[in-house]
């Protein structure tokens, strides 16, 4: 992926509906910005519905919770910056009531578990995080990019 792939302002964002005739369309565009939270961490809410499996489609522009219940889908990227060097693992892993699947958009990113296994991905790798305890670490020098599908989870 080129770093076009991972934009430092903001995405684009194209939503599809329907028509009164059934028909499909572009239903509308929008920019969303990616916000820096106070850990350095860039975050941009691309989409996100609950309750997106029953019923109608839902309106995805209605303020949301930040994590899914069941049923509930956040569509994200999330930008980590490369931690100082010397820094400590974070004390204690989290974990959320999800199953997440996603793609590294651009650097190379650390997935830590509490057994002390780990693995680095890089751009164009994916992976299924099954609402286990974990980490991200960004063990380099540049930024890292993924692009996340947060599925709540009633487990």
């Amino acid at each position: 992926m080129t770093e076009s792939a991972a934009p430092q302002d903001g995405y684009r964002v194209v939503d599809t509906s329907e028509t009164a005739a059934g028909l499909s369309t572009i239903g509308k565009e929008r920019f969303v910005p990616v916000d820096r939270v106070p850990d350095g961490r860039g975050l941009a809410r691309l989409w996100e519905a609950d309750g997106v499996l029953f019923g109608p489609a839902p309106d995805s522009s209605v303020e949301s919770p930040l994590f899914p219940a069941a049923a509930g889908v956040r569509f994200w990227t999330v930008t980590v910056p490369p931690e100082a060097p010397g820094t400590q693992p974070p004390a204690e892993f989290h974990s959320t009531n999800t199953l997440d699947v996603g793609i590294v958009l651009s650097g190379r990113i650390v997935l830590e578990m509490e057994d002390g296994t780990s693995t680095e991905l890089s751009a164009g790798q994916a992976f299924a995080q099954q609402g286990t305890p974990h980490n991200w670490r960004n063990l380099h020098t540049e930024d890292a990019v993924i692009a996340v599908v947060m599925m709540g989870w009633d487990r």
